[in-house]
């Protein structure tokens, strides 16, 4: 009979190591833990979170071969037929990640994230399509040369965010961040202000809600965030605040790319808001709630006790075992000197 093995985590050092340990040794139970306390931030029932969830699955799979609708999902379309990129149009992969983040750590120059009008104005086009090939022979590129503007660089990261199969946010989490911003205007007790305890629910929402994310989207998503947050900071030199930023990054981030043009005008509110939330606080966003790490260290320790309780079970049973043999040689032993004395008395 095949013995059931139980998790074990190793011994972590930061929240982070709890997180990576549980998501690759108990994923699903790592999921439902988020989506739990994702219940919990949004006041919403478990019933309701997944409809929201399954609403968005079935828009998705009614849409799936329909032609493309956004402007940045038909340029896609249009680049997957005429060109074979490795990183442009392609699948996330870590390889690409590392090819982006040059641009990203480039762009977080002291002198560029100044820049006027960063993420707004556009580059030289032809620099730009220069840069993205580049980028797609996986080699570094010294963009401290002067070959490239940081608007260049700006629009070619946009570019490659657009032509993403889906938004780095995920379709599957769309509704969800868009129902976030409002959660101010449920607040009755204090109107249309600021509330610190719903700020503290959206915060714990959207962390929650990047945890759920594929690894290699939430390692980009907090590089760029974080980066986004810096550009925001120095608005008084770049022109570029939050919202700026939002209404530029949204369409990239968590617009879904087979939303029609009438959606799209009729959301891209929400949408704006709900990114620039996130560029706003991304310094905190990446932490990891409180109470999700209390239930996970809860369930390793459950999973030890249970470990500690079948190595007992185990031990017991290897004890009986050696008993029952030892039983059986003695037994054996006992027959075959009554067998001897019996041949003995009758020789």
């Amino acid at each position: 009979m095949a013995q059931r093995k139980v998790p074990r985590c190793p011994i972590p050092v930061t929240a982070v190591e709890e997180i990576e340990n549980m998501r690759s040794l108990a994923c699903s139970r790592f999921n439902e833990l988020c989506l739990m306390h994702l219940t919990f931030a949004l006041e919403l029932g478990s019933k309701e979170l997944n409809m929201l969830l399954n609403e968005r699955r079935g828009d998705l799979q009614a849409k799936k071969t329909s032609k493309p609708t956004t402007p940045f999902c038909r340029r896609k379309h249009q680049r997957r037929h005429s060109s074979k990129s490795v990183i442009f149009g392609a699948p996330l992969t870590q390889e690409g990640i590392s090819q982006i983040f040059q641009l990203i750590q480039y762009l977080g120059r002291d002198h560029n994230i100044r820049e006027l009008g960063l993420f707004r104005k556009s580059g030289h086009h032809t620099r730009q399509k220069e840069l993205m090939i580049l980028l797609d022979e996986s080699v570094p590129v010294d963009l401290d040369s002067g070959q490239f503007s940081a608007h260049d660089c700006a629009c070619v990261l946009k570019k490659f965010l657009g032509e993403l199969s889906e938004p780095l946010l995920t379709e599957n989490h769309y509704p969800i961040h868009c129902q976030i911003p409002a959660l101010q205007k449920g607040d009755s007790s204090n109107g249309y202000a600021q509330s610190p305890k719903i700020l503290v629910r959206q915060i714990k929402a959207v962390q929650l809600l990047f945890l759920l994310l594929p690894p290699e989207n939430y390692r980009l998503l907090k590089d760029l965030l974080l980066l986004l947050q810096r550009v925001s900071e120095e608005q008084q030199d770049n022109k570029m605040d939050a919202e700026n930023i939002g209404t530029m990054f949204a369409p990239h981030l968590l617009c879904p790319r087979r939303m029609t043009a009438t959606e799209l005008h009729k959301n891209a509110h929400n949408m704006t808001k709900a990114v620039a939330f996130m560029i706003r606080h991304a310094s905190c966003l990446f932490d990891v709630p409180a109470e999700l790490l209390r239930d996970i260290r809860a369930f390793w320790t459950r999973q030890e006790e249970e470990a500690a309780k079948l190595t007992a079970a185990r031990s017991s049973a290897g004890s009986s075992n050696k008993y029952r043999v030892s039983l059986r040689g003695t037994r054996r032993r006992l027959q075959s000197l009554a067998a001897q004395g019996q041949a003995i008395s009758t020789g």
